[in-house]
């Protein structure tokens, strides 16, 4: 008699937990699902056709990352699969620890397997419509579950302000605060429904690993394989068990040693470019910033900024001559070094949105930044842009010192004429 009863009550509980939804999660869910879409849109033909466009048209690459464009393109699919890597992660642990079906236990090493072999047991991989369709499902949910999370917010102000009154207002004025808040709630309840919070763990689950799939087979077709992870899946070939996972493997954004990356100081500088980009445009700022920009320098740029100072004031060429011509080939060097200042702040902009987990709708790349940017290029090119404004500053001060001459004279020839 006792199993009879726990029997039934047994299943009740296996049922429910198969049947579990994914509640607060959801926002968590609608994040990962904001990134996945996003990333999605970046590989269609038409953005993927202008980031090569812009990369192929990119003076700045060529000039201080590399000519060679393979070189360019490998560099590409390296970033894309590493910001695939997190959001893998989620969905690895969303299996494991929430799902009840069998296939999304080891999604892990499920995707390993599909990257390195191509193999897809659970047929999860899209044509590329299906996708399309399953990028607005996602879409609507996370618009869905922006709006739940407002009204949540609201109606939890509400039910506070509700609890502060009841003791002192009652009547009409009561009643009708009463409806308000009940009408909130249904609000919310009819949001729940929708959003993703009455969504199994297992919808779910499918629904992003089939995007997990898809997109990592478009970024394959579209850019390849990061070439560290191609060399070690050779290395991996020659053994008997290779490591199942590649997500605990490899670094796939490292630079190399001689660039600005590696450093740690591709932001930096691409600041320094900023404010000296400011000066040129305004000239006014230098004379209050001129110290400032001074102190960002590293203090091999500031030793050999304070050897070539001498030179440019002992000149015995027009100051202001020279100042012309040099205003010139900075507006040069500017036009093509200066985006890649501009992106590499929007990258790193991209980066903090991720990290609050936000999504960012920029497109822009490392290699479109001054990370892979060889530091000692760089170093130089940000020299002649300095050793520029020391001549416009030279300049700009015998102009000031002349007009100032001037007026002096002036005054003085009107003095003299009153007496």
């Amino acid at each position: 008699m006792v199993a009879k009863l726990r029997f039934p009550r047994l299943m009740r509980t296996r049922r429910r937990k198969q049947k579990a939804v994914v509640g607060i999660f959801a926002f968590e869910v609608a994040s990962v699902m904001s990134k996945l879409v996003h990333l999605w849109a970046f590989l269609s033909s038409k953005q993927v056709d202008r980031l090569r466009k812009k990369i192929s048209d990119s003076v700045g690459i060529k000039k201080l990352v590399s000519h060679d464009d393979d070189f360019i393109r490998g560099l590409l699919p390296g970033e894309l699969f590493e910001n695939m890597v997190p959001l893998t992660k989620y969905v690895a642990r969303l299996g494991k620890n929430y799902c009840s079906d069998p296939s999304l236990e080891d999604f892990e090493h499920a995707v390993s397997d599909w990257i390195n072999n191509g193999v897809d047991p659970f047929g999860w991989e899209l044509p590329w419509e299906k996708m399309e369709k399953k990028a607005n499902k996602m879409e609507r949910f996370i618009l869905i579950n922006a709006n739940l999370y407002d009204g949540m917010k609201l109606l939890s102000d509400l039910e506070h302000t509700l609890n502060d009154i009841t003791t002192t207002l009652d009547g009409p004025i009561l009643l009708e605060f009463q409806n308000k808040v009940e009408l909130k709630r249904l609000e919310v309840e009819n949001l729940k429904e929708e959003s993703l919070w009455n969504r199994t763990y297992d919808y779910v689950g499918i629904l992003l690993a089939r995007s997990v799939f898809t997109i990592f087979s478009w970024i394959k077709s579209v850019f390849g394989v990061p070439q560290l992870m191609a060399d070690a899946e050779t290395k991996d070939s020659d053994h008997i068990n290779p490591s199942p996972s590649i997500f605990s493997k490899y670094k796939l954004l490292d630079a190399p040693p001689d660039t600005l990356g590696a450093a740690a100081l591709a932001l930096h500088y691409a600041n320094i470019v900023i404010k000296i980009e400011s000066y040129v445009r305004f000239p006014l700022f230098l004379y209050c910033g001129r110290h400032n920009l001074y102190s960002m320098l590293p203090a091999n740029m500031r030793a050999e900024l304070s050897e070539r100072l001498p030179s440019i004031k002992s000149s015995t060429s027009s100051v202001r001559d020279l100042a012309a011509e040099r205003k010139v080939a900075m507006a040069e060097i500017l036009e093509w070094l200066a985006p890649l200042a501009h992106n590499t702040t929007k990258w790193q902009s991209k980066r903090n949105f991720q990290q609050k987990a936000s999504v960012s709708r920029s497109h822009v790349l490392l290699v479109q930044t001054l990370y892979f940017a060889n530091q000692q290029k760089t170093e130089a090119t940000i020299m002649e842009l300095l050793v520029g404004l020391q001549y416009i500053y030279q300049a700009d001060l015998e102009a000031f010192r002349e007009n100032d001459r001037r007026r002096r004279e002036r005054k003085a020839a009107s003095l003299e004429d009153q007496d």
